[in-house]
């Protein structure tokens, strides 16, 4: 059997049967001062988690705290003393590679951690809930959850291999709430949540800091159903420009740079820094931070401008409105919020299985309605209030 095998039925039954042999693995009974939290889900999901996450050093003062963390954004991680160590582990290919995923189970296990858990609301079978299991710890630890990413089938299932399931409120709440919610659960009664200011994480080198002032656009998103067109983008930055006379930097993974190359050759003569590719996650904080504003649409760069105190514009569809954003939150800190400009439909909360019929290349109709002038008003009260700032 090759190590790289697509999603066939042979390979599922062949993974569920490598998956209950290593909970059967032996695991050595020694002493072990660790506990694992295991936290796979999204670089925008791991920001809105932070300030939770700090709580574990007052939950286990005296345990070694060692995150499992995905890949995309494990070395993010490590730059917080929130835990001593950082496992890293590619979820895609630990959901289709055989042997990676079998060498990954087998060094859980065998760590031997008395306490382990997943403290993801919408939980995933094949990913956090395979790793609890996996881990066989004296105590395994997760949400009660909901059905967003797995079904009711694989989550009674999965429900049986944790010791200990935290209760949540089945109304909908804001993520922070929810990741709070889940701390509370655990003991720190009082805990309500917030934003993570992060502060600086490194000096940016040359290349990555404009020398005019600029604000950022981020006009990429985990799925291109929920980016709004390159056309409108440029658009938007040629008002901005005459409006302001600030530089543009466009910012994005490699994925990503297409859509960038585009509005640069859409924008014209507006001076752009196209930075698609080129910075890291943590150079990416650093360049949000120093922006006037960050333009982009709901992805993790408008929760990275929320802990950075950078203000920002999020072009917001409905899918899953309400619980990344708008930041239903009390105003804590020194930064703004998230300003989101949104074109309300009666399908909102669809939970982005949308029923609309879409065209090729397009993105989801409630993001498409969304127009330039609307987003254009957004900045001009984030320039306004950016200015009134600096001069007061």
């Amino acid at each position: 059997m090759t190590s790289r095998i697509c999603n066939t039925r042979q390979f599922t039954v062949a993974r569920g049967l490598c998956d209950w042999l290593v909970s059967r693995f032996p695991r050595i009974e020694i002493s072990s001062n660790a506990v694992l939290i295991i936290r796979l889900d999204a670089i925008g999901d791991f920001i809105l988690w932070l300030d939770s996450a700090k709580e574990f050093r007052k939950l286990y003062p005296d345990k070694k705290i060692v995150l499992c963390a995905n890949a995309v954004w494990s070395g993010l991680a490590e730059s917080f003393s929130y835990w001593d160590e950082v496992v890293a582990v590619e979820k895609n290919r630990f959901c289709s590679d055989l042997f990676y995923r079998i060498k990954v189970l087998i060094y859980i296990r065998k760590r031997c951690f008395k306490v382990a858990i997943q403290p993801t609301f919408s939980r995933e079978y094949l990913t956090g809930d395979s790793l609890i299991r996996s881990s066989g710890a004296e105590q395994r630890i997760g949400s009660q959850g909901d059905l967003s990413n797995t079904t009711g089938q694989d989550k009674a299932i999965s429900d049986t291999w944790y010791t200990k399931l935290i209760p949540a409120d089945v109304a909908p709440l804001m993520e922070i709430k929810r990741n709070a919610e889940f701390i509370r659960g655990l003991g720190v009664k009082k805990f309500s949540g917030g934003i993570a200011e992060v502060e600086k994480l490194l000096d940016l080198p040359c290349e990555l800091i404009p020398e005019n002032p600029y604000y950022v656009v981020s006009p990429g998103a985990l799925w291109g159903y929920k980016v709004w067109p390159a056309s409108k983008y440029a658009e938007l930055i040629i008002k901005i420009n005459n409006l302001f006379g600030w530089h543009v930097v466009l910012c994005g993974n490699l994925e990503e740079k297409s859509i960038c190359d585009k509005i640069v050759e859409l924008s014209g003569c507006v001076p752009i820094i196209n930075l698609a590719g080129k910075t890291s996650l943590v150079d990416l904080f650093e360049v949000i931070r120093g922006a006037k504003m960050l333009v982009g649409n709901d992805s993790s760069a408008i929760h990275i401008a929320a802990s950075t105190c950078t203000p920002s514009v999020c072009i917001l569809g409905g899918g899953h409105f309400g619980r990344f954003l708008p930041y239903e939150l009390e105003k804590k800190g020194s930064g703004p919020l998230p300003i989101a400009v949104i074109e309300r439909m009666d399908c909102y909360g669809c939970g982005w299985r949308c029923i609309h019929p879409i065209k090729p290349n397009q993105p989801f109709p409630c993001i498409d309605r969304i127009k330039v002038d609307q987003v254009e008003y957004a900045c001009i009260q984030v320039a306004s209030a950016v200015s009134e700032k600096i001069y007061s």
